[in-house]
């Protein structure tokens, strides 16, 4: 699977660089070309360094080059995933490619990497060689040896975004690149002056840098809870690093110097609102931990949450949603649940009739879903019920027009509630379906009817998603939501009869009232006069024995 998250450019520092690190253009440009363009499902690239180019980053003498380094920018990606890589590597001795570079067939050359590489942004991404070139100057006798890398894309596979590299433009053509979708190609190729900034590196002589380019940044204020610890690499080819991050007052350790090979470490949890978190990293190698790496700082984002109850939402607005706090999405109701992109749901006329009266609506014609995620609550004593209309109607019918088509056996409505972040059908509060629920989708009424789904039991932040999808094309008609409410209880009155069923007996009955759990049973000898419990009850009605002289009875619908 491929994950994508979308970050802006960072430079880095040339300034800390030990001798085992050599790097190649300072370029802060982007191009997405060359080593590999990921929106091409084949490619080959061919570019070189010139001797003078590789004396001036400090390779003299022999040096061996053990891993490659590429600096990924703006819309890139997060463990953007690239199969069946080829590298190779080989002395050359010109100074720039031909209108027409040729495609290199690579049999008499040693793959210095064949594999798999996540490219994980932005800054510094480097690749391990399984067998490191070595390279030596030749003194410039009879021609300045340079180095040509020649990469191959076999992946097969393409997807957007996809990574984009920084690159210096050089006087000559110092590149070239061919890609194709159907195969792989060899034929000839476009040549540019854009080559990639490259970073080599050979074994490292000594402790590595301290890292560099935190990210957040040091110092940020309003960051994501949902935040990563990402940073880059300061030189001096580290194996791993050590990660701590902590809160004080009190001292409190979320990680204390975890282990991870990767310049991203992924939290494993949420971070607080409105908390001031420490961080730092120790890269490391066989020579030793980094000497006087920093100590950073962010402090995160206030809680957006809405905490005052009650919260009405009726979608009568200008925008739809309502803010940019609810979020349109799609993907299917089935686990793991992958949300994507947005969603069918838009704003209508309520019971598809013309008026100021809006809802939110979706049409479920074929193979769509769609979910429509309000803002984020922070559910308290007050948040105990989630109150809403629903409506079923033929797609653009009103309730007195077409009824809605009933063919629709594998469509399904739900409410789910999540912390937001990540979702799951154990998440699924009520699921209306035609397909053994207790909640029958063809029985919704085309008129709206009053949902009421008690959220007693639900604490801390939460999200309410209401999902509509169907597997087949077949009926076409629309789910409506409209009047949005979470607070407290709002019991229905009951509507009280007395009914004399004997001689000496009456019955009191009444309508069920929603949301109510139970029924206390009050009796005064007159409307002003003192009210007494007689009586709770499950039931809607109770008996009880006739009186000799005149009593009133009052019913009160209760949520214990």
């Amino acid at each position: 699977m491929r994950k994508y998250l979308i970050l802006t450019m960072l430079l880095f520092s040339l300034s800390l660089l030990t001798a085992g690190d050599y790097i190649i253009g300072t370029g802060t440009s982007n191009q997405n070309y060359v080593p590999f363009n990921g929106s091409y499902n084949y490619g080959w690239s061919r570019f070189f360094f010139t001797a003078d180019e590789l004396l001036a980053a400090g390779m003299t003498g022999t040096v061996e080059i053990s891993k490659i380094g590429f600096q990924l920018v703006v819309n890139t990606l997060d463990n953007y995933i690239t199969n069946n890589q080829r590298i190779y590597i080989r002395e050359f001795y010109d100074e720039n490619y031909p209108s027409s570079p040729q495609y290199i067939n690579p049999s008499s050359l040693t793959a210095a990497f064949q594999g798999t590489i996540s490219w994980t942004s932005p800054g510094w991404v480097f690749i391990q060689l399984t067998n490191p070139y070595t390279y030596t100057y030749n003194g410039g006798s009879p021609v300045a040896n340079g180095i040509e890398i020649l990469w191959e894309n076999r992946d097969g596979s393409a997807q957007s975004p996809y990574p984009r590299f920084t690159y210096t433009s050089t006087d000559n053509y110092s590149a070239a690149y061919k890609y194709n979708n159907s195969s792989f190609p060899t034929n000839s190729g476009t040549r540019t002056k854009n080559r990639p900034n490259v970073w080599f590196i050979s074994p490292a002589t000594t402790v590595p840098n301290p890292a560099v380019n935190p990210i957040p940044a040091n110092e940020a204020t309003g960051v994501e809870i949902t935040t990563n610890l990402k940073w880059s690499s300061g030189g001096g080819d580290p194996d791993d690093y050590l990660v701590s991050l902590y809160t004080i007052d009190p001292l409190t350790y979320l990680m204390n110097n975890q282990i991870t090979t990767s310049t991203t470490y992924t939290l494993p949890s949420l971070l607080e609102y409105s908390t001031t978190y420490y961080w730092r990293v120790i890269p490391r190698n066989s020579f030793g931990n980094a000497i006087a790496c920093p100590t950073w700082s962010f402090t995160t984002m206030a809680d957006p949450s809405i905490m005052s109850y009650p919260w009405t939402e009726n979608f009568d607005g200008s925008e739809f949603p309502p803010t940019d706090d609810w979020l349109l999405r799609g993907g299917d109701l089935v686990d793991p649940i992958q949300l994507v992109g947005s969603s069918l749901w838009e704003q209508d006329d309520w019971l598809n009739i013309s008026g100021t009266d809006k809802a939110a609506r979706i049409n479920i014609w074929g193979i769509v879903n769609g979910w429509l995620i309000t803002p984020q609550f922070l559910f308290n004593e007050d948040s105990d019920y989630l109150y809403f209309d629903l409506a079923f109607l033929k797609y653009n019918q009103p309730p007195t027009g077409t009824p809605p088509a009933l063919t629709g056996i594998d469509d399904r409505f739900a409410v789910l509630i999540s912390d937001g972040y990540s979702w799951s059908t154990a998440n699924i509060m009520r699921e209306w379906n035609n397909s053994g629920s207790p909640y029958v989708l063809n029985d919704i009424s085309p008129w709206g009817e009053r949902i009421c789904i008690p959220l007693n039991d639900l604490t801390g932040h939460k999200r309410i998603a209401f999902f509509a999808g169907s597997t087949t094309t077949n009926a076409d008609n629309d789910f409506m939501i409209n009047n949005l409410y979470v607070g407290p209880l709002i019991i229905d009155p009951p509507h009280v009869q007395i009914t004399q069923i004997g001689d000496n007996l009456c019955l009191l009955s009444w309508n069920e009232c929603s949301g109510a759990t139970g029924y206390d049973i009050y009796t005064a000898n007159s409307p002003e006069g003192s009210w007494e419990l007689i009586a709770s009850t499950t039931e809607t009605q109770f008996e009880l024995s006739a009186q000799e002289s005149k009593k009133f009875f009052r019913v009160k619908a209760i949520a214990r």
